[in-house]
């Protein structure tokens, strides 16, 4: 049975409501159907949806800063973070544990939250810690409507590590994909251009989701005929635990 875990920070402590999450995932998220009655037991709202079962706890406490400060500095999607995280004062954890692959259950925990993000008119953002990513409020909620019934919304699933070697090579790698089901993506030496190689590995990442055929150690990918890159699985050169799938520019 797997659990699958966002993070809900929030300016002051508010307590999760049962009828108000419903009214939001009602009225903005109807694929969302058979929930089960509430339970609250050591101040944790309990309710199925369906077989999977969902928890929300309020902590009226900050989410540990030393799990928060790394992503601060990094974030792309918050770069206000670290001025609007440092005097939060609540957090509210919400869980989603069942059977579910994990497509359906980030699916799951990413509609769940957004509609926690609606009722708690003090929130901030989601600290989503499979990625280690932070996202603020308005865009998260913004994914979850828009972006999600399209398709898998990366850019608040998994986090694009990208940047400069020099001035002809760029690096970058993924966090996130492991909680998917799938390897990180890695390009330890890349001639492309930081937003270039933040577009490639957001593509890839996306086709890792959705293809039912995964990519296979030393498969060619490109996007033309000229382009040859090949991925090779190999031990990352950025301090990740697992296998990576290294992206190698022929």
């Amino acid at each position: 049975m797997a659990v699958t875990v966002a993070f809900v920070l929030q300016k002051d402590t508010e307590v999760p409501v049962f009828e108000n999450i419903k009214s939001v995932l009602d009225s903005d998220f109807p694929e969302v159907t058979d929930l089960g009655n509430p339970d609250t037991k050591d101040s944790v709202l309990t309710f199925h949806v369906g077989q999977t079962l969902v928890a929300v706890a309020n902590m009226p406490a900050p989410y540990p800063w030393s799990d928060l400060e790394g992503p601060c500095s990094t974030s792309l999607l918050w770069p206000a973070a670290e001025n609007d995280l440092k005097d939060h004062k609540s957090h509210t954890i919400v869980s989603v544990i069942g059977d579910l692959d994990p497509l359906e259950a980030s699916t799951l925990l990413t509609r769940i939250t957004a509609a926690v993000l609606g009722t708690a008119q003090r929130s901030l953002g989601v600290y989503w810690s499979n990625a280690t990513l932070l996202v603020p409020k308005k865009l998260f909620v913004e994914f979850a409507l828009e972006v999600l019934p399209l398709g898998p919304p990366v850019d608040i699933w998994v986090d694009f590590r990208v940047g400069r070697l020099d001035d002809t090579w760029s690096a970058g790698f993924t966090t996130g994909l492991a909680s998917l089901g799938h390897m990180e993506f890695e390009a330890p030496k890349s001639p492309e251009k930081p937003r270039e190689l933040r577009e490639r590995l957001q593509n890839l990442s996306r086709y890792a989701i959705l293809s039912q055929e995964r990519i296979q150690d030393h498969d060619t990918i490109g996007a033309n005929e000229s382009e040859h890159i090949e991925v090779v699985y190999a031990d990352s050169k950025f301090g990740i635990k697992n296998r990576v799938m290294s992206l190698q520019y022929q």
